[in-house]
């Protein structure tokens, strides 16, 4: 499989949830990776780590998170099959969640640059 995205505009959603979620949760740290390029199967795709002073905050940010990424991150993924087959490009699942990120029915604006949080993109 193979796994693509378009420079600055993955790190920007994946940097906007990062403030959703910070805004809902008080985290003390959050980090996320997510890899790109040629993977073999069994291979790490994501990494998710929040930090915070109760365990339910950051497990409740990293689902958030974590569905995020799964749901509506855009990435495209490219599998191949066994005899070389391949399905073409495809882009990964855009849904839209049902429910806002705030459950007021709007979209939380960003916060400041000063952010305790990392986010990495990378073929490792």
């Amino acid at each position: 499989m193979t796994l693509e995205h378009y420079p600055g505009m993955a790190e920007a959603e994946i940097a906007r949830h990062v403030e959703a979620a910070e805004q809902r949760w008080p985290l003390l740290g959050v980090t996320v990776v997510h890899r790109y390029g040629r993977l073999e199967p069994g291979e790490d795709i994501v990494l998710v780590v929040t930090a915070a002073a109760h365990r339910q905050e950051a497990f409740a940010a990293a689902e958030f998170l974590m569905d995020f990424l799964k749901t509506r991150a855009p990435f495209w993924k490219q599998v191949e099959y066994a005899g070389g087959k391949r399905l073409g490009r495809r882009q990964a699942v855009r849904r839209r969640a049902r429910r806002s990120l705030d459950g007021s029915g709007r979209r939380p604006r960003g916060g400041g640059v000063n952010r305790p949080w990392t986010s990495a993109l990378g073929a490792f």
